[in-house]
């Protein structure tokens, strides 16, 4: 069996995992789903949060644990997990991108999703006041996060999402060969996401290469769909475990 550590993305909370968590642990994966600094249950101030201080929270986590870890990444979480890879790689099985950003050395979360300027994810974000944190249009969640989710779920999830420091958006990751390059990398394509389109997440694949798998699911897969996503992510973990 597996050991997961499932990193969410921008605005959200390890609560984003809430349907995917007792799927994995019923399948006697262990799982752990923590808040990044200043989102979900994290009191953090998230004007003050940087790439470092995501990166610093989730390396205490892999310390403490005794296994290598299956470490996964949804949207903006992505930027967090690759930098983490270089920090801590032998901690690492894998690395799992699920409709995430994946940035090359020297690149940031804004400069992958520049790559798309016209993509709703851009255009619906919304930069406060002084400038350290965003929230997006409340008017475009239900398209742009939750196109495919339940009403039920879709409002549950809106209620909780908080602004997100923007300094994870806007530092370029630093990553070697060597480290980040030497952990096995797997890619979840998401066919219809409307926050990260699927034109631009095989953009990324093309330019770092990983396996990848495909999920015909919009950007929150583990409400619309998690019994395929824990499907794809015990292949994940199959796979890796024969690898070794």
């Amino acid at each position: 069996m597996a050991t997961f550590l499932l990193v969410h993305g921008a605005c959200t909370g390890g609560w984003c995992w809430e349907k995917v968590v007792p799927l994995l642990e019923a399948a006697g994966h262990k799982v752990c789903a923590p808040d990044l600094p200043g989102l979900g249950n994290d009191h953090t101030p998230p004007a003050n949060v940087t790439l470092a201080d995501n990166v610093e929270k989730l390396a205490r986590l892999l310390d403490k644990m005794e296994d290598q870890v299956i470490l996964v990444g949804h949207s903006l979480g992505g930027i967090t997990i690759s930098q983490l890879a270089e920090a801590r790689r032998r901690k690492l099985k894998a690395l799992v991108y699920l409709c995430a950003l994946l940035p090359t050395s020297g690149k940031s979360g804004k400069d992958m999703t520049a790559l798309e300027p016209d993509a709703l994810f851009r255009l619906s974000r919304q930069v406060s006041p002084d400038g350290k944190t965003y929230t997006f249009a409340r008017d475009k969640l239900p398209s742009l996060f939750y196109a495919d989710v339940s009403p039920e779920d879709r409002y549950k999830a809106m209620e909780r999402l908080r602004p997100q420091p923007l300094a994870i958006s806007t530092t370029p990751v630093t990553l070697t060969e060597e480290r980040f390059g030497s952990v096995p990398r797997w890619y979840i394509e998401c066919i219809h996401d409307n926050a990260i389109r699927i034109a631009l997440q095989r953009t990324m694949v093309k330019a770092t290469p990983c396996k990848v798998l495909r999920l015909e699911s919009g950007h929150s897969p583990f409400f619309s769909n998690p019994e395929e996503l824990v499907e794809h992510l015990e292949t994940i973990a199959a796979s890796e475990r024969c690898a070794i």
